[in-house]
């Protein structure tokens, strides 16, 4: 991204696509869930190669709304031996080269990846 899509990235019905082809609204809702949530979102781009978004959210040791206590960091830390899992997950992309490339990496983490463009 150039320097003035990067100032403009989380800015709500901001977007690059042509017209009829998003609605800009996106990287705002991500932002306003992480910043809701007291974490921080940041944006690294080099012009021609490539973004990388960084989300973080604070620690907690606080339980969920289930009453199931969140992981311990010795938990967390057995859980970067096995990545994946047997949940599902929902990938919608509106980008046709960008939807089976993402669900094709989840499936092989042993994950059930339901696609939708919209």
């Amino acid at each position: 991204m150039d320097r003035e899509t990067q100032l403009r990235v989380f800015e709500p019905f901001f977007t690059t696509k042509e017209s009829g082809r998003g609605t800009g609204l996106g990287l705002s809702t991500v932002f306003g869930i992480v910043q809701q949530s007291g974490g921080s979102i940041w944006a690294y781009s080099e012009q021609g190669r490539g973004t990388t978004f960084q989300v973080y959210f604070p620690a907690t040791t606080e339980r969920d709304s289930s009453n199931v206590a969140l992981p311990t960091e010795a938990e967390r830390a057995r859980g970067h031996e096995h990545l994946g899992g047997d949940e599902t997950i929902l990938v919608v992309e509106d980008d046709d080269g960008v939807r089976p490339v993402v669900a094709a990496a989840l499936r092989s983490g042993g994950y059930l990846v339901l696609e939708a463009s919209s």
